[in-house]
């Protein structure tokens, strides 16, 4: 019994493009070969072969560009409904956030653009100048055009309603006053 019950069966593979060995990597999106030649060469090979969105559910509804069903699907930046007909048809359902009906207010930093509803990397909304990236002004929270009474800042954040009150947050990073105003009748 001097033979080893596993045997190592590595299998060598080699760039197309420069002949060199491949290596195994680790990315934001998952594992991947990638050229031990970098950065001289920048191939690279995704090792996972399944798609970067997931069927949910299929819909009762049918696309409006070519008639197939809609499906619910699961994506990089969260959830949303598509045609089920993909290579073929590209139609997606947009939902704006709802704050784009809302009247943008002018950006504090740069007075020459508008904050605007943005959806980061992950999905989530955030509030941006549209002047970017000559201007890099952005808030986590919606902003409303209430002064703050210890710097004189024009924007804040909501951040509690109440039935007598509303409390606000500085959106001046510097400042962060917290204050409370309270609701007319």
């Amino acid at each position: 019994m001097n033979t080893p019950l596993f045997q190592h069966t590595k299998q060598q593979e080699y760039c197309p493009v420069c002949d060199s060995p491949l290596q195994i990597k680790q990315g934001k999106k998952g594992l991947f070969l990638g050229c031990s030649a970098y950065p001289a060469c920048d191939y690279l090979k995704p090792l996972s072969s399944q798609p970067e969105t997931k069927v949910i559910k299929v819909l009762d509804q049918s696309c409006s560009e070519c008639g197939q069903s809609l499906v619910l699907k699961q994506g990089h930046f969260g959830m949303f409904i598509a045609c089920g007909d993909y290579p073929n048809c590209h139609f997606i359902v947009h939902n704006e956030p709802e704050t784009q009906a809302q009247e943008s207010l002018p950006c504090p930093e740069c007075h020459q653009g508008k904050l605007v509803a943005r959806r980061g990397r992950q999905g989530k909304i955030f509030y941006g100048c549209d002047c970017y990236p000559q201007c890099k002004f952005t808030l986590a929270s919606q902003p409303h055009q209430v002064s703050c009474p210890e710097c004189n800042y024009s924007l804040s954040t909501l951040k509690k309603t109440t039935e007598t009150h509303r409390t606000y947050q500085c959106a001046n990073k510097s400042c962060k006053h917290i204050f409370n105003l309270e609701i007319e009748a």
